[in-house]
């Protein structure tokens, strides 16, 4: 018997795993028909969560015959029969909740924007904080979304929550390397009547060859854009305080600025006092739409509040996921 994380500690888990911490292997997942939740259990097991009244720890369980009321649990039971990739192996007979599982879980409960943003940080190469928000490090990507969508695709049409994430993950983007790059392909990866400014077709952290030249400049065989905008041979970057001050911080952006518009690709460049209100960021939009060669489009008013209410969403400095 053993153990299994769900549903928003599940997410926790994902998205709070730093670098240094290895991916758990994937389980048979015939393994969580011998999960339970039980004061025993909980007292005995070492999980990476501990439960509080504040944030209750979520548990799976296979039947409802299983599902009790525990302190600072909440108990979730799972009878449907799920295919391969549900589960993930934890210490000892425990189980965790795969990212596509859990993805799956967090549709039917979110907004789509909401469940847009956990598919990218899902498919993402960070780590966000105990908190619920803000960037702390660099790691391995979780799940591809390839991985996501043959998961969703593999359910049943009735599955609970399949509508809702197949619709989410027309617009999330893989590989983003920061909250904010998140939002900006999110931004202008969705279409007006969503809030966004595109649709544009992005891939974040784009692998671009460069010649001989641009090699030796940068000492390296290759660049990655930020997001690339392959539709314009665009690359959208975004100069962050942490990682583009200093004289040699400047200097190799700059020099990799250069080596991409001699390769023929436009770069534009998004710093936070370029974005940090609206009227900032419309602003930027439009020089970006005009950088690149694209239509500016006026939206119409109910466009245009979805927008609003996107960007103050993305903005709130208070929002967590978890």
């Amino acid at each position: 018997m053993g153990l299994c994380l769900g549903f928003v500690s599940a997410l926790q888990y994902w998205l709070t795993k730093r670098g240094d911490e290895a991916i758990p292997e994937a389980a048979d997942t015939g393994r969580f028909a011998h999960s339970e939740a039980s004061s025993r259990l909980l007292a005995h097991e070492h999980l990476p969560l501990e439960p509080s009244e504040k944030r209750p720890l979520h548990l799976l369980v296979p039947s409802q015959a299983l599902k009790h009321r525990l302190d600072n649990i909440v108990v979730h039971a799972c009878s449907s029969k799920l295919p391969a990739g549900s589960f993930y192996r934890l210490g000892g007979d425990n189980l965790v909740a795969s990212p596509a599982l859990t993805f799956l879980q967090m549709a039917p409960r979110h907004s789509l924007w909401e469940l847009v943003e956990i598919g990218c940080y899902l498919c993402s190469k960070f780590s966000i904080s105990e908190r619920g928000r803000d960037y702390v490090g660099e790691r391995e990507q979780l799940v591809t979304l390839d991985e996501l969508h043959r998961y969703i695709d593999s359910l049943p049409n009735r599955a609970y929550g399949k509508r809702q994430a197949t619709r989410a993950l027309s617009y999330v983007v893989e590989l983003t390397a920061s909250p904010k790059e998140t939002h900006l392909a999110m931004h202008y990866g969705m279409p007006l009547d969503l809030g966004g400014r595109g649709p544009i077709a992005i891939s974040a952290n784009q692998r671009i060859n460069i010649d001989e030249h641009g090699q030796r400049i940068l000492e390296a065989t290759h660049l990655v854009g930020d997001l690339y905008l392959s539709e314009y041979k665009s690359d959208l970057e975004y100069d962050s305080i942490e990682f583009h001050t200093g004289s040699y911080r400047l200097d190799h952006t700059q020099a990799r600025r250069n080596v991409l518009e001699a390769m023929q690709i436009k770069t534009i460049s998004a710093t936070q006092g370029q974005i940090d209100t609206l009227q900032h960021f419309d602003d930027f939009t439009w020089l970006m739409e005009s950088r690149i060669g694209r239509e500016h489009v006026e939206a119409d008013a109910g466009q245009r509040q979805a927008q609003k209410e996107l960007f103050a969403w993305t903005d709130d400095k208070k929002r967590v996921l978890f």
